[in-house]
């Protein structure tokens, strides 16, 4: 009975998980073509304006197709080696959006170590767009002391096998700041109070300072003068 308690027990904590949104072979292949396009043209800035069909309008940004052949795109620059890009993993899958990891390797003699990327891709017109592409992790170069320096404010925390379940939030640097200004703003305005007090102390203090004035003259004489 506990076994079947323990089957039937797993199979409930499945059935969402396997009721979740997937990629399809279809939908691999064209992430992979996508890739390849975004990759060799954007990300290595080779023939940047094949690239602008790969992408979203978001990640357009306004963009005109000749404004975004000129090169200057809002895409993280990278002389990465191969050809094809095919060996990613899944963070999660949604309806809306695919969040995947690619790490790409530098061309030789470069002075770069590889770097994971962060690639969220939304389906538009039957096929996937790259939507955003952010480093998370840089590691060392070969042949150099092993380092890695991860980007946290970008990474999906766990990765996936492909099922639902809804991606990591993007963090956004202004959320990131905010505790910072919030402690300056303290500083400041306590700062301020400090000095209005020892302006308003020393004023005191130089009126307290000053001379007394005489004594009445029938005072000054005491009794009996």
């Amino acid at each position: 009975m506990k076994v079947l308690a323990a089957a039937a027990l797993a199979l409930a904590f499945a059935a969402p998980a396997a009721a979740g949104p997937r990629l399809s072979k279809a939908d691999r292949a064209s992430i992979n073509a996508t890739l390849d396009v975004f990759v060799n043209h954007g990300v290595k800035r080779v023939g940047v304006g094949a690239s602008y069909d790969v992408v979203t309008p978001n990640l357009r940004a306004g963009f005109s197709r000749k404004a975004w052949s000129h090169g200057d795109i809002p895409i993280y620059p990278y002389p990465a080696r191969g050809r094809a890009f095919h060996d990613w993993t899944i963070d999660y899958v949604t309806r809306d959006e695919v969040g995947i990891q690619l790490m790409l390797v530098p061309k030789p003699h470069s002075g770069l170590g590889p770097i994971i990327f962060h690639v969220y891709l939304h389906p538009l017109h039957g096929r996937w767009l790259v939507d955003l592409f952010m480093p998370a992790a840089t590691l060392a170069p070969l042949g150099s002391k092993p380092k890695v320096v991860a980007n946290n404010d970008f990474s999906p925390q766990a990765q996936g096998d492909g099922a639902g379940g809804g991606g990591p939030r993007r963090i956004s640097h202004v959320y990131l700041a905010a505790p910072f200004a919030a402690m300056g703003a303290v500083l400041l305005v306590l700062t301020g109070w400090g000095v209005a007090g020892s302006v308003r102390g020393r004023r005191l203090m130089g009126s307290r300072r000053k001379k007394l004035p005489p004594l009445p003259d029938h005072i000054s004489g005491g009794p009996g003068a």
